[in-house]
């Protein structure tokens, strides 16, 4: 019986590299050949995530800051001075005024979003 050259005297430490069955040596240099396109083409997708920022495109950031902004200008100059104090904000505090701004600017957003869908 011929001794295994491929094993060392360690069974855990093997001469060659163990490689992914469907990948061959092109392979390595190129990991997707079915995925290629032609130059200057990208994938739809591709194009949106090169310029995404923490999984989020500039123009939904953009969304987010008009909604935020506007839900807040709603809210302290349009109803702050017709709501009752407990549904008023005060700084620096957790209370009831948080969260119907919250709602506000949620609203907003939902009306943002729903213009751009039509």
């Amino acid at each position: 019986m011929e001794p295994d050259t491929n094993r060392t005297a360690d069974p855990c430490v093997c001469i060659e590299p163990r490689r992914h069955p469907k990948m061959n040596s092109s392979s390595l240099l190129d990991p997707a050949p079915a995925l290629r396109r032609p130059p200057g083409i990208l994938a739809p997708r591709a194009k949106i995530m090169a310029h995404e920022f923490l999984g989020v495109t500039p123009r939904r950031w953009l969304e987010y800051l008009v909604a935020i902004l506007v839900g807040n200008a709603i809210y302290y100059f349009s109803l702050v001075p017709h709501l009752p104090n407990a549904l008023r904000h005060q700084g620096f505090r957790t209370d009831w005024g948080v969260l119907v701004d919250f709602a506000v600017c949620v609203a907003v957003y939902g009306l943002i979003r729903l213009g751009f869908s039509l």
